[in-house]
């Protein structure tokens, strides 16, 4: 009989990259052995992710109808329970919460349960967040194990909820480099110029949009035919706008908003940047890597990993470093680290991350009362 699992998400339709990593793994996951159900708390509407006829899609979580007529985010902090009883809890053998805080809130008590963390949790050490850091570890207690994305990511869940710390393991993200491939041989909405920088990403403070527009403009003072083109939307597009006319760069800087398939567009990049204030393990690094597009990044979570040592990535903190690797990037060419790109990525590929998960599943729900599962 098939094992049923559930994933708890924030959103399955906002476009992010925890979206597309969850597409990844429930479309490779064994149709034969597991029977796979996706519930999301907020509807974003903005993206449809593209599963298999096995996978079920539920209807996004409302709030719960009470006589004190609270709402869902009061009852997602306050009385989880309600919202458990109404659309989680189930004949299910296995709970996945696909990220921090509200999907965690969300795993039912005594059952087999995984929580699968996407980034540093170092935002719940600070003193405004004490309430947050409090539900967090409660949440801790009711899981099995606990997933962590890369080496960052381990050490800030380490560091911060050290009494957890024997649930912790690390699963790399993995990737269908195949299906980034063929994808990017469709025809592209954009022709990019030989010289071109490009960020995927949502135009918001955390992917720092404005801080890349800065670097660009010292490299554009040196490298006139450089472009740089933006795919994504965000709050921060209108400030972009502004800053883009007073650095006089409309003729250089393109906002191409959002893209369903950006890459065949990627593909043409010369490097692809990164300025993220904070990351996971960064898919739009991998998909780069993929389609032999070196990069150039921030220092967060999963970029070290990922650039291999500097032989395919750049990894800058400050605006000197960022225009520095840039030119050089520019200059060399990429063809210069197509290999480097291709040995770093295929590092990730979906395969072994699959068959990874689909032990530590098994493991988990295998586990019996008081013992714990090995150790994947």
């Amino acid at each position: 009989m098939k094992k049923k699992i559930l994933f708890i998400i924030w959103s399955y339709t906002y476009g992010g990259g925890a979206e597309a990593l969850l597409t990844l793994i429930v479309n490779h996951l064994n149709p034969e052995k597991y029977d796979i159900s996706i519930i999301e708390y907020e509807h974003a509407d903005i993206k449809t992710e593209v599963v298999g006829g096995h996978v079920h899609i539920l209807p996004p979580i409302e709030k719960v109808d009470v006589p004190e007529k609270t709402t869902k985010g009061y009852q997602v902090y306050h009385t989880p329970e309600l919202l458990i009883q109404q659309y989680i809890e189930g004949e299910y053998d296995l709970y996945v919460s696909f990220n921090y805080q509200i999907p965690t809130f969300l795993l039912p008590s005594g059952t087999k349960n995984i929580s699968w963390i996407h980034g540093a949790v170092y935002d719940l050490g600070t003193e405004e967040a004490k309430r947050e850091w409090t539900l967090q570890d409660q949440a801790f207690d009711k899981a099995v194990k606990i997933v962590a994305i890369s080496d960052f990511t381990e050490k800030s869940l380490i560091d911060l909820f050290p009494r957890h710390k024997e649930k912790v393991i690390k699963i790399y993200n993995g990737i269908d480099v195949n299906s980034v491939r063929r994808k990017a041989q469709q025809d592209a909405v954009v022709k990019l110029c030989p010289k071109a920088i490009v960020s995927v990403a949502r135009l918001d403070e955390n992917k720092n949009p404005l801080r890349l527009l800065r670097i660009f403009k010292s490299v554009h003072d040196i490298v006139q035919d450089a472009q740089l083109y933006y795919i994504g939307e965000g709050k921060l597009r209108k400030e972009l706008e502004k800053e883009i006319t007073e650095l006089k760069l409309e003729k250089a800087v393109h906002l191409l908003g959002y893209i369903a398939n950006p890459y065949p567009v990627l593909g043409q990049a010369s490097v692809f940047c990164l300025m993220s204030e904070t990351e996971g393990f960064p898919i739009s690094i991998m998909e780069s890597l993929a389609l032999n597009v070196p990069f150039i990044s921030t220092n967060v979570g999963g970029s070290a990993e990922l650039a291999d040592h500097g032989r395919c990535g750049k990894i800058i903190n400050t605006d000197k470093e960022a225009v520095s690797a840039v030119l050089d990037m520019l200059e060399a060419g990429k063809d210069k680290m197509k290999a480097a790109c291709q040995n770093s990525i295929e590092r990730f590929a979906h395969g072994p991350y699959i068959k990874r998960i689909e032990a530590l599943f098994d493991s988990v729900m295998e586990e019996k009362e008081g013992v714990s599962c090995l150790n994947i």
